[in-house]
């Protein structure tokens, strides 16, 4: 009866949260309101979002998220963790099953503190690191000059072949063999085709350096075997876990070099155990136990055929996406995908016409997306030549081909239309920009949030 009793309560505290939100702070209630409203009328086709499942925010919004603990499993610095440390136990054994891993810690708050951890646990200041450079198509945390890793560590950067855009592995290989860095990070922010991962340990083993392999982007790709895992070739493999579908939060993951020994100021430890006491106490204090508890349920999500399926419709809406715009007209990079994202370069598509411009205009008619700097762009960051468009967020609510050739007839109109009267400002017809929005209205109420 007291069991019963306890589960009813909890059910009940849980339940009311929502409703509890209206009535403590109506704005904020009415900010999130608006939020769910904007996602369900327009399109989401930002390479970078993704959507996490009723059960996923569930556990977001549960009491864990109130217990404060420092340390890992068996070791915390605080009393009363015993259900926590079953929490994030079964979280790291569900992301080792997932991703087919030795090692996992999901302590970390977000992909870029997953290569934080790595990197302050592997090299000391001034250290080479060797990385795809962020106008290239990598990502801040890999060495930027404004982020921690570009202040504290002497970066050089590989780059894509400046005719295909695709990486060049012989000269990745050649400026390693010059420059002799204790890291190599590969993965990408925007970049469209497969990467090789056994050739990236080839090249690290060669020169002696650690591999990075930051799957962020490709995640939910790479648990389903719809692009090759670099588990088992990267020394760490990092990601943040909202990308593929989960919730916000980063993962650190080892294969075959987990127990590794290596020497710490003179004494010997093993690899996972420096990344552990690197995670906590060097970089990082209480653990999201909400978030970790969310990471797991999203984990054996992972696991269903229903999951593994998606991610090669991901792929497919994708390359139908591309090969639409290809045939109208348009400057896709590579000639296509082998993932969920498209990079496209917009200013070739008519004088004046700017990322910024393609970007707004397509907002403003209920298609969301991003500019991007492409490689070897010659516009700045604020304007770029480039936009980038991803299919999991149209995926995960069902769209299929059909509807990637109806989007990217609504993509083409809208941006066929616009005329640039600056980089950052343009012209486009009201009534065009209202029929579009409510195609677009229409299109999604054929496929609501569930």
């Amino acid at each position: 009866m007291l069991d019963l009793l306890e589960k009813i309560s909890s059910f009940q505290y849980h339940e009311g949260i929502l409703s509890a939100l209206k009535k403590q702070d109506r704005q904020i209630y009415e900010f999130i309101k608006k939020e769910y409203e904007r996602l369900q009328s327009t399109l989401q086709l930002i390479a970078a979002e993704n959507r996490c499942s009723r059960a996923v925010l569930a556990a977001l919004g549960s009491i864990v998220q109130n217990k404060t603990t420092e340390g890992f499993p068996g070791a915390r610095y605080h009393g009363g963790c015993e259900v926590v440390d079953d929490v994030e136990m079964l979280a790291v054994s569900r992301a080792k099953e997932t991703f087919g891993a030795q090692y996992a810690n999901v302590q970390p708050h977000s992909g870029t503190s997953a290569n934080q951890i790595v990197l302050a646990a592997m090299l000391e200041r001034g250290d080479k690191i060797l990385s795809l450079g962020l106008d290239q198509g990598g990502h801040i945390s890999h060495g930027a000059s404004v982020s921690f890793s570009g202040k504290f560590f002497n970066v050089e950067n590989y780059y894509v072949n400046r005719e295909t855009f695709l990486l060049d592995y012989e000269n990745i290989r050649s400026k390693a063999m010059a420059i002799r860095p204790k890291m190599i990070i590969c993965g990408a922010t925007a970049y469209s085709r497969t990467i090789d991962f056994e050739k990236f340990r080839d090249i690290a083993d060669s020169v002696g350096a650690f591999l990075l392999a930051d799957i962020s982007h490709i995640a939910g790709l790479v648990i389903a075997g719809a692009h090759p895992s670099p588990i088992n070739h990267a020394h760490f493999t990092t990601t943040s876990t909202y990308k593929p579908g989960g919730p916000r939060g980063g993962l650190i993951l080892m294969g075959r070099d987990f127990d590794r020994k290596i020497k710490v100021e003179g004494r010997e430890m093993i690899l996972w155990r420096h990344i552990e006491k690197t995670t906590f106490p060097g970089v990082q204090g209480t653990p999201y136990l909400n978030n970790i508890a969310a990471k797991a349920v999203f984990f054996k999500e992972t696991l269903t055929e229903e999951y593994k399926n998606r991610q090669f419709k991901i792929i497919e809406n994708a390359g139908r996406l591309a090969d639409n715009l290809l045939d109208a007209g348009y400057d896709v990079l590579t000639g296509g995908t082998d993932n969920h994202m498209i990079l496209i370069n917009i200013s070739h598509l008519r004088p004046g016409m700017t990322g910024f411009i393609a970007q707004k205009c397509l907002e403003d008619c209920g298609i969301i997306i991003n500019m991007n700097r492409l490689p070897y762009d010659e516009k700045s960051m604020k304007v770029t030549s480039g936009i980038r468009l991803g299919t999991p967020i149209v995926t995960r609510n069902g769209m299929g081909t059909k509807e990637m050739d109806r989007i990217s007839v609504l993509i083409d109109t809208v941006l066929q239309s616009v005329n640039a009267v600056s980089n950052h400002q343009y012209e486009i017809k009201n009534s065009l920009m209202d029929d579009i929005k409510s195609k677009i209205r229409n299109l999604c109420g054929e496929f609501p949030i569930q």
